[in-house]
């Protein structure tokens, strides 16, 4: 799980499907892409008609979690090499056609102009700037929820295997006699063929179909292991829009749960996610006046509150 990745979610969703987008996701991106001028970020990491948006600003993860400084820095030293050999790959036809109107946009002429190395960092630049303005506040929330969702999911392989479970992440996705499919776009003539030794998966916010990364033929720099990213649960850590941050898939079965005294340990156990993503969920809860806190010796209990029935009736 890394913040970039999100970020790289959000840009490329608000480029090439913003449907799946809330209204206050779409209005937070572009007016931080207008007011801090991060023309050559949208660019980029949005992609074009055919809809390849370059890798490098997804680094291959080092582990689980990746922290934003570590991240940025990746792409920032990314060797030139696979600068140049994505950018090419994206001028020459995969993000933008031949046309007059989908020509490369200047902006990234330009900056292609100065060299590798300067995109590379100007891009990491834009990417910070974009990441405080729209996603630092809300990553805490995002962070949990990713963090549940490959906690049920690793339940779900652990009963019944890799093979089923992946043919459950996204509509799009397919494993069928040792091949993992990523089915494209009915209109996308693109097809792509590789042998891999591991493939990895991350849980996306704002993806809406399973997405083929680092997926590069033979002869391309340092090739990465191939990633895929599917679409995580319905999430409830986006920006509320009528302000209430309570309703979502979590909550609720926290809320049921708690019919009866448990600790943060049993509820992490009963709901396969991890006792810190269950205490970010419970605060909240507490805070909101639906849960009550207390201390027997050194254990710690959270209770459905009975003062607000009909609410917590509703939620379950």
């Amino acid at each position: 799980m890394s913040p970039l990745d999100a970020a790289k979610d959000l840009l490329f969703a608000l480029a090439r499907s913003p449907r799946v987008l809330g209204a206050g996701w779409r209005t937070q991106a572009v007016d931080a892409l207008s007011e801090r001028r991060l023309g050559l970020l949208a660019v980029v990491a949005g992609g074009g008609p055919g809809g390849y948006a370059p890798d490098f600003l997804r680094p291959e993860p080092a582990g689980f979690q990746v922290d934003l400084d570590s991240a940025l820095h990746q792409v920032a030293t990314t060797p030139s090499e696979r600068i140049r050999y994505e950018l090419t790959a994206a001028v020459g036809g995969h993000s933008w056609g031949q046309t007059v109107g989908q020509r490369p946009p200047q902006l990234l002429l330009t900056a292609m102009d100065r060299g590798e190395e300067y995109v590379a960092q100007r891009v990491a630049v834009e990417l910070e700037q974009f990441w405080c303005a729209v996603l630092a506040p809300h990553w805490p929330g995002m962070r949990a929820r990713l963090e549940g969702d490959v906690a049920a999911w690793a339940s779900v392989i652990a009963r019944r295997g890799i093979a089923d479970t992946v043919n459950q992440l996204a509509p799009n996705l397919e494993w069928h006699d040792g091949t993992l499919k990523v089915h494209s776009l009915a209109t996308s003539s693109h097809r792509l063929s590789l042998d891999a030794d591991a493939a990895i998966l991350v849980p996306s916010l704002f993806a809406g179909r399973a997405i083929f990364c680092a997926a590069e033929p033979p002869g391309a720099p340092a090739p990465r292991t191939p990633l895929i990213v599917y679409p995580a649960a319905q999430n409830d850590c986006l920006p509320p829009s009528r302000g209430d941050e309570l309703i979502g898939p979590t909550r609720i079965k926290l809320l049921a749960e708690l019919a009866q005294p448990r600790t943060t340990g049993e509820l992490a156990q009963r709901l396969y996610l991890s006792p810190a993503t269950i205490s970010y969920h419970l605060q909240i809860l507490h805070r909101a006046g639906l849960v009550q806190r207390t201390r027997r010796s050194r254990t710690v209990l959270y209770q459905r509150l009975a003062t607000k029935p009909r609410l917590a009736d509703d939620l379950e």
